[in-house]
């Protein structure tokens, strides 16, 4: 029996990293593209805005599927026209680069589209399903939900999912993202921590759980396109995430609340409901608390392990 072959878009990233280790481990053969050069093995560069570039690599590689993980994931990204260049145009590009590059119907790879819980937005119900309209806020959100749109002109040429991660943290995230920043400021003893509004509700979903989630959702071969939360159902304040820190490192920086990190347009609560989740996986992956997540997180820091 032939090994499965896995080509993972943004397999350099914090989430594809994880995931190419994660499918690794689970002897799929695996190759991973980044826009900028890299020594990694099962790295090779591609940017998405070169169409030719990305069908010469889905002929070479033969992929069994592709997750397309690829994107300007930072909401607070100020280049606007790359937000949608990258996120929507991109997958454009990847798109009819698979089209391309293979020859029927057939023999087209199932493609999983990696979108973003921001989709949501403010909403009525406490727990998100995947079935509540659009209500985006932001650009970076805005420009995923392009990108559902856009996947729905191609149905009748190729097999698409739809996954929204809610927020995904954990070690080797970008101190470019809260989570992170906060907790260096702890490992670090930082006098001050400037944040911006900490009363908006989060689900938090960890790194490694949610690469095995992907994984997991690749091996179950679904032959019906779906649209699925990654999600653990629970949600955190910010209140929250600085008390259980405290508790983890016996410190707390003096809290400042910085006009300049309060988003105009802001999401209040943002927690999934993870009932389609457990279905597709038919079992419920049993995500890590954030205490744990936190733990590891400030430890790393702390002493690199």
């Amino acid at each position: 029996m032939n090994k499965m072959r896995v080509l993972v878009t943004g397999g350099g990233g914090f989430i594809g990293s994880h995931l190419l280790s994660e499918l690794s481990r689970r002897d799929i053969i695996v190759l991973g593209t980044a826009a900028a050069p890299s020594n990694k093995s099962g790295l090779v560069q591609a940017v998405l805005s070169d169409q030719n570039r990305l069908m010469q690599i889905i002929e070479d590689f033969k992929p069994d599927c592709i997750v397309h993980l690829a994107a300007i994931a930072l909401v607070t990204h100020s280049d606007v026209q790359q937000i949608y260049g990258v996120n929507v145009l991109g997958t454009e590009n990847l798109l009819q680069a698979i089209i391309s590059a293979t020859k029927t119907k057939i023999k087209r790879p199932p493609v999983l589209l990696a979108s973003t819980a921001g989709v949501y937005g403010n909403q009525q119900e406490a727990f998100l399903s995947e079935d509540l309209p659009y209500n985006p806020f932001n650009h970076y959100s805005y420009s995923k939900m392009v990108m559902e749109m856009l996947a729905r002109q191609y149905a009748g040429d190729l097999t698409i999912h739809i996954v929204r991660p809610f927020n995904v943290i954990g070690i080797g995230q970008s101190e470019s993202f809260l989570i992170p920043k906060i907790v260096k400021h702890f490992a670090d003893r930082a006098e001050v921590l400037k944040l911006g509004n900490i009363d908006s509700i989060r689900d938090y979903v960890e790194v490694r759980r949610c690469a095995w989630i992907l994984a997991e959702l690749l091996a179950k071969e679904h032959a019906a396109p779906f649209t699925v939360n990654i999600c653990s159902g629970r949600g955190w304040s910010g209140h929250d995430v600085l008390n259980l820190l405290t508790e983890i490192s016996g410190y707390r920086p003096r809290i400042e609340i910085s006009g300049s990190f309060v988003r105009k347009n802001e999401v209040w609560r943002l927690v999934g409901n993870p009932k389609r989740l457990h279905a597709l996986l038919e079992t419920d992956p049993a995500l890590p608390d954030l205490k744990e997540i936190l733990r590891s997180m400030y430890l790393y820091i702390k002493t690199g392990s």
